[in-house]
């Protein structure tokens, strides 16, 4: 898809987003408040020679950018239905955003809205646009190329994210994974190690050794260092990658396991966002650091009461193996910190307990430093991927007691899971790292197209990594 910069021209199919109220008589239509209603479906009007797709946006009062990627990626949807090959994207009307951000959006909206995972189906819905103008009817666009092509790129970025965590399971191993991440980053300025094999028990990640002990298809580490600019403070961007997660012997009953592939949720926003950032060439000094690993059943699976010790002295034995992705994530913290990243983020698809806590709207937010939580704050609002901030509550660190290691895996009871799993991450911090935890598993997929996430992997977390290394 060409997206561009223009001014509306009679004549072409075009997506007009209204509130509530507004008058668009100007362009040969009379339109209800029904019309300005914010609603998951379009209404098509033929008018003066021009298809125009309307969608709502509710009341002006009430408009934010998220509302519009939800429009926008309607009108992407609709267009293609329609078989059409040239679309014109109009900016709405009277918002207190500027141009600069309604033309990042629409370009990141129309990306994720048209994004559809179709590749095993026999029978495809082929899209068939070509053109995207972005125009407005009470401004000058001249200028705002940069802001098109960013909102393009983060749209890409999501959408990769979601690609990887749709594959199906035999699609999508730790090697696999690994492949894909050299393939991607290759002639874009960043570098790409691997750790496998000897290797990773030469490096002592004994976490991620141990998860991976049951599959036929072994764990890898991978590292994505982009340093573009030095100066810039050294930040890690940390994801948890299993490729599916059966529960190991403390298995999950469920009478469909098929979304344990997007088990790898945090991985898969981990490469969206580095993606976005060595394609925008942007000015960060960063590492983003990927612990991937099959959780599954076998003679040499990780059991119920061993111990794992860590390469930085701490001990962990393991009362369920199902609290599997804290064992990866603790081996990438070390390396974080070995590699000298002064501030870190991790993201996984973690708890049931976060996700019971807040829905499947939002993450939630850990972090031992207040400007670090604020970054990720700032950058969920621009991006609309939510996220909530819980508590590090420390009196909460006696439900990792263990009579014989430093920690257990899982606290005590069934309270505040969310809570004793961000404290179990912390352990594997420095002491002088300024961290931030972020819990995905409510996100992590919708079942229906009913926003500019499509059914399937919403691809949560790109954009907000992206948007937070450059902070």
């Amino acid at each position: 898809m060409n997206f561009n910069l223009g001014t509306y021209q009679a004549g072409k199919t075009t997506i007009l987003p209204v509130f509530i109220g507004q008058n668009v008589e100007k362009l040969g239509l009379k339109l209800s408040d029904y019309h300005g209603k914010k609603k998951d479906h379009v209404v098509w009007f033929d008018a003066e020679g021009t298809r125009f797709v309307v969608i709502g946006l509710g009341d002006v009062k009430k408009f934010d950018l998220n509302k519009f990627r939800d429009v926008v990626a309607f009108g992407a949807r609709a267009a293609r239905k329609e078989g059409v090959s040239d679309v014109t994207v109009l900016l709405p009307e009277g918002t207190s955003f500027s141009n600069e951000d309604l033309v990042h959006t629409v370009a990141e909206g129309y990306v994720m809205g048209e994004y559809q995972f179709n590749k095993y189906k026999a029978n495809k819905e082929e899209s068939t646009v070509k053109n995207i103008t972005v125009a407005s009817l009470d401004g000058d666009l001249t200028g705002l190329e940069g802001a098109l092509n960013r909102g393009k790129i983060y749209g890409e970025g999501t959408v990769i994210a979601r690609e990887l965590n749709n594959e199906p399971t035999n699609k999508m191993r730790p090697f696999d994974l690994a492949d894909y991440v050299v393939n991607l980053f290759k002639d874009s300025g960043a570098t790409v190690e691997l750790f496998k094999g000897a290797e990773l028990e030469e490096k002592q990640y004994n976490g991620l050794i141990a998860v991976g002990r049951g599959s036929a298809h072994k764990p890898v580490m991978i590292k994505i260092n982009f340093q573009n600019d030095t100066s810039k403070q050294a930040t890690a961007l940390v994801g948890k990658g299993l490729t599916f997660d059966v529960g190991g012997y403390s298995l999950k009953l469920s009478r469909d396991l098929s979304d344990m592939r997007m088990d790898m949720g945090g991985a898969a926003a981990t490469v969206g966002a580095m993606y976005i950032l060595t394609r925008l060439n942007a000015p960060v000094n960063v590492v983003g650091i990927i612990a991937s690993a099959e959780n599954l059943i076998d003679n040499n699976a990780l059991l119920p009461g061993e111990i794992i010790e860590y390469r930085n002295g701490k001990s962990v034995s393991i009362g369920n193996t199902d609290a599997e992705g804290r064992l990866v994530l603790a081996d990438a913290l070390i390396l974080s910190q070995e590699i000298g990243a002064e501030r870190v983020i991790d993201i996984a698809t973690l708890t049931g307990a976060c996700m019971r806590a807040l829905g499947s709207k939002m993450s939630g937010l850990f972090a031992n430093d207040e400007s670090v939580a604020n970054a990720v704050k700032e950058a969920a609002n621009y991006t609309g991927e939510k996220v909530w901030e819980l508590p590090l509550f420390d009196e909460y660190e006696d439900l990792l007691y263990s009579p014989i290691a430093d920690m257990a895996n899982i606290g005590s009871g069934d309270l505040a899971g969310a809570i004793t799993a961000a404290l179990f991450l912390r352990n594997f911090v420095g002491e002088n790292q300024k961290w931030a935890h972020v819990d995905m598993a409510g996100p992590m997929a919708v079942n229906r197209s009913h926003s500019y996430s499509n059914e399937g992997a919403t691809g949560y977390g790109a954009r907000l990594l992206a948007d937070f290394a450059q902070r």
